[in-house]
C-alpha cells in the first residue's frame, strides 16, 4: 500500500510561503511522507531542529507556512468518499488519502489552501493548521500587483530605423521612411502565489527628425510602426511614416534666425549634426499563465532610442557635355 499512497500525496511537497511573521530566517522546504505503519500523513521541514534538549533554537521561524491540496479520505478502492479531512493526517488507519480536484472555472487559477504550523519548545514543528480555503484567483484579484510589476518592469527601447543609402549623408526633398518594432516585451512572474506574464505592447511611436525649418514640422506621432521601402514596391509617398527635410534654415544670424546650417567652400549649404530620436510609449497586459485572455494594466511606460545622426544638405546640379558613352554634345 505504500506506493499507492505515496503517489496520492507527491502532490504535498510544495514550497514554504513565508509570511509577515517577523524572523528574517529562510524558508525551508516542506516534504510530505507516509507512515506505514498507521498510514497518516506527516509533514516535516526541512533541516528543523529535532535536536536534544537544550538546543538553541532561536534562529528558527516561530511558523511555517506551505500550501497544499484540500483531502480527501477515501476506502483503499478509492471508490467510496468517506468524508473531507479537516487536518492534514486525519484519515483513519483503514482509509486513504486521496487529493481533491477543485472545480475552479476558466480564466483563474487554483490556488491550494494556506497551511500553518508552529515551533514546538523542543525544536520541532508541530501538526500543520489549516489557515485558508482553496480559492479560485480572477485576473481582478492581482490587477494591483501587476500594475508594481508594469511599472518596474525593465523595456529595452525600440530599434529605430531611417533607412537611407547613405548612413550620415541625407539631401533635402527626399522622402525617407522610418520604423521600428511593434513586438511586445513579455516578463514571467509570480504574484500571490499564482504565475501570470506581463507584457509591455507598444501602443504609440512619436519621431523626432530635429528640423524645426520644413514645413511639415519636426516631429510625427502615430500607432504605425512604419515599414522598409524594398526594392520593386511602391515609392515611399505621404502616407508612409517618412520624413523629408524641405529646409535648412538661414545661416545669417542677421535676419533673426539661427539655423546651425553654414555654407561649404564651393558654396554647398549644409546642416550637420541632425539627430532622428523615437520615444515609445508602451501599455501594459497581463494573464495568468496558460489562459488567453489579456487584462490592460493602468498607465505606460516610454524608452527613447536614436536612428542615428546626420548631415543635411543640398543636392547641386550640374551641366555635363558628355554623356556616358563618352560623346560629346557642347
Amino acid at each position: 500500500m505504500r506506493s499507492l499512497v505515496a503517489a496520492l500525496v507527491t502532490g504535498l511537497a510544495l514550497p514554504l510561503i513565508p509570511l509577515a511573521t517577523g524572523t528574517s530566517a529562510p524558508p525551508d522546504v516542506f516534504q510530505s511522507f507516509t507512515d506505514d505503519d498507521n498510514k497518516s500523513l506527516n509533514v516535516t521541514a526541512e533541516g528543523s531542529a529535532a535536536g536534544s534538549e537544550g538546543s538553541h533554537h532561536s534562529s528558527l521561524p516561530a511558523t511555517k507556512y506551505l500550501r497544499a491540496d484540500a483531502a480527501l479520505c477515501a476506502v483503499a478502492d478509492l471508490d467510496t468518499l468517506v468524508e473531507v479531512v479537516a487536518e492534514m493526517g486525519s484519515c483513519a488507519p483503514d482509509q486513504i488519502q486521496s487529493v481533491i480536484a477543485a472545480p475552479c472555472p476558466p480564466g483563474t487559477f487554483e490556488l491550494a489552501p494556506l497551511w500553518v504550523q508552529h515551533l514546538q519548545p523542543d525544536g520541532t514543528y508541530g501538526p500543520p493548521e489549516k489557515v485558508t480555503d482553496l480559492q479560485c484567483v480572477t485576473p481582478a484579484d492581482l490587477a494591483a500587483q501587476a500594475e508594481q510589476v508594469f511599472a518596474t518592469m525593465h523595456v529595452p527601447a525600440s530599434p529605430a530605423t531611417l533607412q537611407t543609402s547613405n548612413p550620415t549623408l541625407l539631401l533635402v526633398n527626399t522622402l525617407y521612411p522610418v520604423y521600428t518594432s511593434d513586438q511586445p516585451v513579455t516578463q514571467e512572474a509570480t504574484l500571490l502565489d499564482v504565475p501570470v506574464e506581463v507584457q509591455a505592447v507598444p501602443a504609440r511611436f512619436r519621431w523626432d527628425f530635429d528640423d524645426p525649418f520644413s514645413d511639415g514640422g519636426s516631429t510625427l506621432s502615430t500607432s504605425d510602426p512604419g515599414t522598409a521601402w524594398v526594392e520593386g514596391s511602391d515609392l515611399p509617398d505621404d502616407t508612409w511614416v517618412a520624413h523629408a527635410w524641405t529646409a535648412l534654415g538661414d545661416p545669417d544670424t542677421a535676419r533673426g534666425r539661427s539655423a546651425g546650417s553654414a555654407w561649404s567652400a564651393d558654396g554647398v549649404r549644409y546642416r550637420t549634426d541632425v539627430t532622428v530620436s523615437l520615444t515609445t510609449t508602451w501599455q501594459g497586459q497581463f494573464r495568468i499563465a496558460g489562459t488567453a485572455a489579456w487584462t490592460d494594466i493602468p498607465g505606460t511606460i516610454t524608452t527613447t532610442s536614436t536612428a542615428g545622426t546626420f548631415t543635411v544638405t543640398e543636392a547641386r546640379t550640374r551641366l555635363f557635355c558628355d554623356d556616358l558613352a563618352g560623346n560629346a554634345y557642347c
